[in-house]
Order: C-alpha cells, then structure tokens, then sequence
C-alpha cells in the first residue's frame, strides 16, 4: 500500500500540474488564437494522432503489462524485453513517418502538419510504459513536470495573437518530444544493453496488436469528431468542440490518476491468482471515485456560464450551448476508465475491452452519420456522448456479470442529491452575479459545504468510514 500511496503522489503531482498549467493557458491562449487558430491547431493534430496510433501499436498498455509480469525475473530478461519492444517500435515508427510525409503533400497546412510530425516521432521515445511496470511514477512525473513548465513559460512568452497559431503548434510539439526523451536519462538505472534481434522483436507484434485494435476504435469515437468537424465545418467548428471538452478533460485526467498507479499493482494481483482482492479493491476505489466525479459534474453545471466569458473569452462565449451536455462524460468516463485500468486489461480480458471501444465506435460512426447531415454541430457533440456511454454500459455489464461486485446504490443516490441540491442552491444564490473569477469562487464556497454536509448527513462520506476503521 506504501508503495500505491507513493506513486499516487508522484502521479497526481504530474496530474495536478496538468490542471493548473492548462487553467492558466487556456485563457491566455484562447483570448490569442481565438476559436480559429485553436481550431487550426487540434484541427492538424487530430490528423497526426492517427498516425501516432499506428505508430505505438498498442505498446503503452502491452508493453506495461510485459513488463510487470518480467519484473520478478532477473535483470537481463527485464533488459532484454525491453529492447525487443522498444527495436519493435522503432520500425513502426519509421514506417509510419514515411506514410505520413507521403500524405502531407495532399493536404492543406502543411507547415502544421510537418511539425505535428514531432508527435510522431515522440512514440519512439516515449518508455513510460517501463516505468508504469516497473511501479516507479516519481522520474517520469518530475520529468514531465519539469517539461510542463519550460512549455508554458514559452506559451505565456511568445503566444500573443491569432498569427502565432504556428509557434503555438511548434512549441506543443517539441514539449511532447522533450518529455519523453528527459525520461531516458533514468533507464540506465534499471536496465542494460542487451543486442536482440528483429525477429525476436516481432514475436511482440501478437500481443501489441491485441492493444491495437481497441486503441484504433477509440480513436473512432474520440479523434474522428474533431476531423470531420475541420473537413466539414472548418477550423472555428474545432476550436468551440475542442474548449467545450477541454475543462471536463482537465477534471477526468486527475479522477482517473489512480486508476494509472493501480493497473500494475493489479496486474500483480492477478500474477498471484488473486482476483478477488482486485475486486474487493474495487469496491473501494469506484465509490470514492463516484464521490468526487458526481459533485465535480454538478459543479460544472453550476459554473460554466459563469466561467466561459471571463476564462475562455467572448470570442467563446458559444459554448456555453455545450458544456452542459459534456458535463455528463465527468462520471461516465472515469467509471469505464476504472473498469477498463483496474479488472479488464490487469486479469488479461482484451476481448472484453476490444468489445466496449468497437461499440463505441461504431455508435459514434453510426450517429455522426445521421446527425451531422441533420443538426451540423451538435451532431457530433451528441455521437460523442453516445459513444461514451456505450463504452461505459458495456464495461460496467461485463465487470457486474463476471464478479460478485455491486453498486451501493443508497451511496451514489445521496452522491446525486448532494450534488442537486449544490447546484440548483448555489445557481438561485449568484443568479444576478457577473461573469467573473470572483463569482466563481463565490459559487465554490457555497456548493462545497452543501455537498459536503448532505453526504455526511446522510452517512455516505466515504472519508467517514475511514475514521470510524482507525
């Protein structure tokens, strides 16, 4: 548990970072660049992400799990299945660089595209996978942190206006490079050279592939929105889809910490044929999810038209027609995140998982379909969610049917109520107030307390059951 605890604050250092870092830049670039240049930017990188998928191959979640299972072996099978993964990824790098210069003469932005490149070449590098099965998050977080920082520096120096679309481009890119080469300093450590041959090499391809296919479904449901958005609707259509996620995502990437420092622990679990402390675990770890994720929602629901034309600017004051419908992925997307991190990929069921993101996708194909041609915009936002929430029913279906785990359904009723009565509460109070930085916190001192006291009113604060243990 020490060791949980330790990665856990390691990760949610970097994870904070991630909050606070984009809480400040946001502002500053979205008042710059404006729905366009924003637009323009997730606009070319949505397309390179599809080549960074091929690239990776599935060795993030495939390679984590190698190493894990390798990591009570002795120091030259570790190094030596490292290698043979990393020379695999190396080729798949290469071969999809190619492709990718190839395609870039085809196709509008070039100059973006070719520096989008960045992020392609960034898989090779990328080893944090090593680190996630070898349970050690604190250098790849201080790494990153540090990375962070340097990039935000630059972006609060050199992002000014709507022309520097560019260097914004330019620097996201060689950040995402940085961080992943500042990790490689640490391998040594841990590691040695060991010659391996291609051959060996490929014997990976099997497993990595199994990753593949739910990594290229999800980036049907997810990437593809952005993508048909710029090719149908143009770069500002991007720009307003991009910032309505943007807050929720911030919010998900720290809920979902716990489920990256859990997956090796639990693949652990399952080397030890323990399954059921990976379920008892889990009944711990989902509700206590459930109890930020829930009232996290409400609060945005509460904010938002508060916190749009002051955070994001008037240039984005259109989204607040969105962000209450992508409110509802705050919840919806940590609990198939958890499923998927804590019992599905640790105890080897890849089919199970292959299943929830190829229904998603092809929900999310099958509405954009429809709904695009129909209501334009709003189509894909709601492909999106629907999306989401068949990834999320399929895993929860699965997880129930397979384990003896069950929902405290008493707890997450008094979550919602908490959360109602936070929101419908705080709104009538501040209702006449302004949009302003001072509202919002207004709002947050309100909510918080309200929340708090129903739930422990009503005897579900889960930090109560920990005092009464102790």
């Amino acid at each position: 548990m020490k060791n949980i605890a330790r990665n856990f604050f390691y990760q949610s250092l970097f994870q904070i970072t991630k909050i606070i870092i984009p809480i400040i830049t946001i502002p500053i670039v979205s008042n710059a660049l404006g729905p366009s240049g924003i637009g323009i930017y997730n606009y070319t990188f949505s397309i390179a992400q599809y080549f960074v998928l091929v690239a990776g191959l599935g060795v993030a979640i495939y390679g984590n799990r190698e190493i894990t299972l390798t990591l009570n072996r002795n120091k030259e099978e570790l190094s030596k299945v490292f290698w043979e993964i990393l020379m695999f990824k190396a080729m798949t790098t290469i071969f999809v660089l190619m492709f990718y210069f190839a395609l870039t003469f085809f196709l509008e932005n070039k100059i973006y595209l070719l520096i989008q490149s960045l992020t392609i070449i960034a898989v090779f590098f990328d080893v944090s996978w090593f680190f996630m099965g070898i349970e050690d998050f604190k250098k790849t977080s201080i790494s990153n942190l540090l990375v962070q920082i340097v990039t935000f520096v630059l972006i609060v120096l050199f992002i000014k206006n709507e022309g520097d679309a560019l260097k914004y481009t330019l620097i996201q890119a060689l950040g995402l490079v940085c961080s992943q080469i500042s990790v490689w300093l640490f391998i040594p450590k841990y590691i040695h050279f060991v010659k391996v041959s291609i051959r060996n090499s490929f014997n990976h391809l099997k497993g990595s592939f199994e990753y593949f296919i739910p990594q290229i479904a999800i980036m049907l449901y997810t990437n593809l929105n952005k993508t048909l958005l710029g090719f149908t609707m143009g770069s500002m259509a991007v720009g307003y889809f991009t910032n309505s996620l943007q807050l929720n995502t911030v919010f998900i990437t720290i809920i979902t910490t716990l489920d990256l420092v859990l997956l090796p622990h639990m693949t652990g679990f399952f080397a030890k044929e323990n399954v059921t402390r990976i379920v008892r675990m889990m009944e711990k770890t989902i509700h206590l999810q459930l109890y930020f994720s829930i009232p996290i929602m409400f609060g945005m629901l509460t904010v938002y038209d508060k916190l749009v034309p002051w955070f994001f600017g008037e240039k984005f004051i259109y989204i607040n027609n969105v962000i209450p419908y992508f409110s509802a992925l705050i919840v919806i997307i940590p609990l198939g995140m958890s499923i998927s991190r804590q019992y599905l990929m640790p105890i080897g069921h890849v089919k199970e998982y292959n299943k929830s993101v190829i229904v998603g996708a092809i929900i999310n194909i099958i509405a954009n379909l429809i709904l695009l041609p129909t209501i334009g915009f709003f189509g894909v936002v709601f492909s999106n969610i629907l999306a989401e929430c068949f990834v999320t029913f399929v895993r929860t279906r699965s997880f129930l049917k397979s384990t003896d785990f069950k929902f405290e359904y008493r707890k997450i009723g008094i979550f919602l109520l908490g959360g109602m009565l936070m929101c419908i509460v705080t709104r009538y109070l501040t209702s006449n107030l302004s949009s302003s930085i001072l509202t919002n916190v207004i709002q947050f001192v309100i909510a918080l307390p309200i929340y708090l006291m129903t739930t422990t009113l009503f005897k579900a604060n889960p930090f109560l059951d920990l005092l009464r243990k102790k």
